[in-house]
């Protein structure tokens, strides 16, 4: 008697499984079956620690394999260990599988381990097998939750992946071996360095940790992006346990636990503003060092930079150019000028740098607070308003609206007043920029790459201004502070608050 050809599947849920016996346990079973009824086993299809609690039936790869079994290599029966291993959301399996393939092809029978025959999801004790699995499931998800909060409560950081360079113990973070890595990484990405070069950089110095052998440009991406390093240890982050986009920052939880810090406030700054600088700026490795920064006086524009160079001479004729004056100089020339004015500079203004830089730094913190004083007088008086109004407010939606939008904005611009003071804080505290200018002074700028002294221009130069009727005169403004972000946020937000005082009397 020829034996029907039958697919399998097997399950497990979690990767601490990996290795151990329960996919052998489920094999031997289902091959007992097999002799039992008859079948001949074709295909092995598995989803390795894959939750049949969140992971819809229609979206595992095994499942999907099983259904290329039956439409295109000839397979009349599926055989599988337990109801738990095929579902546990008691109805998914029976409505995207079982139904599906019973009107397509309504040879195919199901077998289980657990039963002698034909698998009937209309049999009373397989509904009850249904249900129990599922309440199984809600169960262990309910304890798991309850045991993360309990840890949350009591500012431990539930179980997870530690971060790299982080060891954790009894739910707290403790520095490891692999610290010195993650602060070269910061690093070189403060320097304008994109992931992809950092993690070619890291292979080629065959540069590993505990949990990364291989470097690409995601796990440096999963690195530069992890709240724990600037100090901020955040859970519960993503939308849901489906989509990994994270939840705004308003939403993502906050532990206030106490653990020493792998990478300096400051550097995790820089990091983020480089991001911000690549926004608005375009990429950091170019030859056009200055580009979005110098101006042609006679015009008040931005230069263009073009490359004009004949073919096979590549950079020879790279200028800058003003679009509407039509004049152009060399990048080469220009550079000079300017690489010496900076490294001149340097040296004589290095030692007062970090001092300078902090006093802007009260100074913007200064100019926020008294931001914020006057957004909470305006939000004040809205609220005041709202009062008075309370009458027409309720009659009139468009009004009710224009009252919500209002006082939601000034709320969400004093919430990130706030944060930004926060992050002034922070950098105030820090003594990285000392410590980093006292480097920097015995190095020279000549020896950069093109990516960093792009990056020294950004942050370090307010404007470059050429006098083409000057004979290319070169006028040179500096910032007092490598903090461009928070000199914008701080302008942008009084600026902005100026006006609407200006509007409302």
């Amino acid at each position: 008697m020829s034996k029907t050809k039958s697919t399998s599947y097997r399950r497990y849920s979690d990767k601490k499984q990996d290795g151990n016996h329960s996919l052998e346990i489920q094999k031997s079973q289902i091959l007992l079956l097999a002799e039992r009824e008859n079948l001949e086993i074709i295909s092995w299809p598995t989803d390795k620690a894959t939750s049949a609690f969140h992971n819809n039936v229609s979206k595992r790869e095994g499942i999907q394999l099983i259904l290329e079994d039956i439409e295109e290599n000839g397979a009349e029966a599926v055989c599988f260990y337990e109801e738990s291993r095929i579902t546990r959301s008691i109805t998914d399996f029976y409505n995207d599988v079982y139904i599906p393939v019973k009107e397509q092809y309504p040879y195919v029978k199901f077998f289980s381990t657990q039963y002698d025959g034909e698998w009937n999801p209309n049999d009373p004790i397989v509904q009850a097998k249904l249900v129990f699995a599922a309440e199984e499931s809600e169960i262990k998800s309910i304890r798991a939750k309850d045991a993360q909060a309990n840890l949350v409560g009591k500012n431990k950081r539930p179980g997870s992946r530690e971060p790299v360079g982080y060891d954790m113990i009894d739910g707290i973070l403790y520095p490891n071996e692999d610290a010195p890595t993650v602060e070269l990484i910061f690093y070189l990405a403060s320097l304008g360095h994109s992931q992809d070069v950092i993690a070619e950089y890291l292979k080629n110095c065959k540069i590993t940790t505990k949990n990364i052998k291989s470097w690409n440009s995601s796990t440096i991406g999963y690195v530069l992006s992890n709240r724990v390093y600037a100090g901020r240890m955040a859970w519960n982050v993503r939308t849901s346990y489906e989509n990994c986009k994270p939840k705004p920052d308003t939403e993502i939880e906050i532990l206030k636990q106490p653990y020493d810090s792998i990478v300096s406030p400051t550097l995790v700054h820089l990091v983020n503003q480089i991001s911000e600088l690549k926004a608005q700026y375009g990429t950091m490795s170019t030859p056009y060092y200055l580009r979005g920064i110098i101006k042609c006086k006679k015009c008040h524009s931005l230069l263009q930079a073009k490359d004009n160079s004949p073919k096979g001479k590549k950079g020879q004729y790279m200028i800058y150019r003003c679009t509407e004056c039509k004049k152009s100089v060399s990048i080469i020339s220009v550079h000079e000028v300017v690489l010496n004015d900076l490294q001149r500079k340097w040296i004589a203004q290095l030692t007062i740098f970090a001092t300078s830089a902090k006093e802007q730094l009260k100074n913007w913190s200064t100019k926020l607070n008294k931001a914020k004083d006057k957004l909470k007088k305006l939000l004040d008086k809205s609220l005041y308003n709202q009062k008075m109004l309370a009458h027409d407010i309720a009659t009139n939606n468009l009004l009710a609206e224009a009252f919500t939008v209002s006082q939601k904005h000034l709320q969400d611009e004093i919430a990130y007043i706030n944060a930004t003071r926060e992050e002034i804080n922070r950098l105030l505290d820090d003594e990285f920029l000392a410590v980093f200018m006292k480097e920097m002074i015995q190095k020279s700028f000549y020896d950069f790459a093109d990516t960093e002294l792009r990056v020294f221009f950004l942050m370090y130069f307010d404007e470059v201004i050429i006098d083409f009727e000057k004979n290319n005169d070169i006028q040179i403004s500096y910032r007092l502070s490598p903090f461009a972000s928070i000199e914008a946020t701080t302008g942008q937000l009084t600026e902005k608050i100026g006006k609407r005082e200006n509007l409302t009397g």
